[in-house]
């Protein structure tokens, strides 16, 4: 599930300014406008939205709505023709990754027992690393094929990482084996 949200994730942020570029012919300065404009809403979810959710909700709750929700809101992003039009869906995907990716740590962690937190964590690490590496990989042979295929693609990774979630976590404190 972690290799999942993360791979999905990056092969948004490692391909959105291509697919920006493409679609709807953004300059460097647009680009930097626009992850500036999703990284204030990261800030939002993450410093404002967070700690009151987290109160009132287990981290697998809101995972489990976020991460969802995340999986639906990317592909939105294929279906306007004129850029002003992304601005709409920019910040609920900011939104949600802001409180899918504190959560997936959040639950991870309570997977493991005080003395294993370390190397939970650090295996957790390494999972995210690996994520973050394939996208460069895959992405730039798929965004050959089709520029809306890596956010398609993150989609997809983001609704299976989603169902493992589903699938495999209950709202009761189990330890999983890694």
């Amino acid at each position: 599930m972690v290799f999942l949200l993360t791979l999905a994730f990056n092969f948004f942020t490692q391909f959105f300014q291509v697919f920006l570029i493409n679609k709807f012919n953004f300059s460097i300065s647009n680009i930097a406008d626009i992850f500036a404009y999703i990284g204030i809403w990261i800030v939002i979810a993450q410093g404002g939205l967070q700690r009151p959710l987290s109160k009132k909700y287990s981290s697998l709750k809101i995972l489990k709505v976020s991460a969802i929700a995340l999986g639906i809101a990317l592909p939105m992003l294929l279906l306007p023709s004129e850029s002003k039009y992304i601005f709409f869906v920019l910040p609920f995907i900011a939104i949600f990754q802001g409180l899918t990716q504190p959560n997936i740590t959040s639950l991870v962690s309570s997977q493991a027992g005080k003395d294993e937190q370390g190397q939970i964590l650090g295996i957790n690490q390494s999972i995210q690393s690996l994520g973050m590496a394939i996208p460069p990989i895959i992405a730039s042979y798929i965004n050959l094929v089709n520029i809306n295929l890596p956010i398609a693609t993150a989609s997809f990774c983001i609704i299976v990482g989603w169902l493992i979630l589903i699938l495999f976590f209950s709202s009761k404190k189990t330890q999983i084996a890694f």
